[in-house]
């Protein structure tokens, strides 16, 4: 009877545990329009009216600026600096694109997964099929998006660099090479959580099938 009563529980019932809920949702809420603040502006920077910006590494040199809308002036040196691109390839357009798109739809998996595991472990359930099909979903969007958006971008910044100085052609961008992987080792090691919580789903039913 008790398994019963677990099982067919359809959510918070406790006063806590609806304050619980309200929290999660509100948190939910505003990380999830931030996501969508953050892929807007990121869009916005990138695709301009007179074209395609893209910061680039640059070797260093000394420059004169301003700071605080011209209040102070500095001197210092320069290690990156912001290009505009105008009629770059449809090809390199579509990588950059594409890039977006899949940093965008990457980010909503997560956080909608993420949403979903929490409410789930508010209603008591920890081992059940979807918070394992949650994880994986979590654990695939960083993985395979960490590497498409890292492969995306560089084809996209070596149609730039191209575009900037068609004589000597594209430079793959060194700098940044092995920034994804922190992220994708994140989702190797959610990958494995989720082999442990299918496990557990599988532990759960045989020792439900016993009582």
């Amino acid at each position: 009877m008790t398994a019963a009563t677990r099982s067919g529980r359809q959510g918070p019932t406790t006063r806590s545990e609806r304050a619980d809920a309200t929290a999660v949702l509100i948190v939910g809420t505003l990380v999830l329009a931030a996501a969508v603040t953050v892929v807007v502006l990121r869009a916005a920077q990138t695709f301009r009216p007179d074209g395609i910006a893209w910061v680039l590494p640059i070797d260093q040199q000394p420059i004169d600026a301003t700071v605080g809308s011209g209040s102070s002036a500095v001197h210092g040196y320069a290690t990156q600096a912001l290009v505009i691109v105008r009629g770059l390839s449809p090809v390199g357009t579509g990588a950059i694109v594409l890039s977006h798109v899949v940093w965008a739809a990457a980010a909503v998996l997560v956080i909608g997964s993420s949403l979903f595991i929490a409410w789930s472990f508010l209603r008591g359930r920890f081992f059940a099929p979807g918070t394992v099909r949650a994880l994986a979903m979590i654990s695939w969007a960083l993985a395979i998006g960490a590497g498409a958006v890292h492969l995306l971008d560089g084809f996209g910044r070596n149609s730039i660099v191209a575009a900037l100085d068609p004589d000597h052609g594209a430079v793959y961008d060194a700098p940044d090479t092995w920034s994804w992987l922190p992220v994708f080792a994140v989702g190797v090691a959610l990958g494995l959580i989720t082999t442990a919580f299918r496990r557990g789903v599988r532990l759960q039913k045989e020792t439900e099938g016993l009582v």
